[in-house]
């Protein structure tokens, strides 16, 4: 199971042949915005699998208690509070946060529905809103994956809406890749334990 922001990398590494086929039930992105939905989503799709079945669940710390909501269920998260940081690998993702500590993080997903997922939600027009919401962010740090489309344009709108800086990182699979091996490795019993 996993947040669909990581479906480009599944992608890549299956085709790639460095991970073994498995059956991968992603849950829309969107529902960070609404944890408590997410909660619910998680909860009912762990809650369907068999009890034969090693359950991986490819989230961040995205609700509140997720260790303890994957135990209950029997399934094994990779290291990781966020989901960028297993994107891009842990060391580069304290490098990135400590260089900048201000920095707001960015996807695909994101970028191509920031109107509807973050501007008018929130009303970001309002420049006092704005200011609440992103005054103490920095930079807009965009995490390309390999097969994004072009998004110069928009990241550049969208920063400039926002007064921050740009940046832009490439995800780097590698950490992620040897995680998920070690899980998938891992015997039945440690699968039940916290990670």
């Amino acid at each position: 199971m996993a947040c669909g922001v990581f479906r480009p990398a599944l992608e890549a590494l299956r085709s790639d042949g460095r991970l073994p086929l498995f059956e991968t039930v992603f849950l829309p992105s969107a529902l960070h915005l609404d944890p408590a939905r997410l909660r619910q989503r998680l909860e009912e799709a762990l809650g369907e699998r068999r009890p034969s079945e090693r359950v991986l669940c490819l989230y961040g710390g995205c609700v509140p208690d997720m260790d303890a909501l994957c135990h209950r269920h029997g399934a094994a998260r990779p290291p990781g509070g966020h989901c960028y940081e297993m994107l891009l690998g842990s060391r580069r993702y304290a490098a990135l946060i400590a260089e900048c500590p201000g920095t707001y993080f960015v996807d695909q997903g994101l970028v191509a529905h920031f109107d509807d997922r973050c501007w008018e939600p929130l009303g970001l027009e309002d420049e006092r809103v704005r200011e609440a919401c992103f005054g103490r962010y920095e930079r807009l740090l965009y995490v390309r994956q390999p097969g994004d489309p072009e998004l110069s344009e928009q990241l550049g709108e969208i920063a400039a809406r926002l007064g921050l800086r740009l940046a832009i990182e490439d995800a780097d699979y590698a950490e992620l890749e040897e995680n998920l091996l070690r899980l998938m490795d891992a015997p039945l019993l440690a699968t039940l334990t916290l990670v």
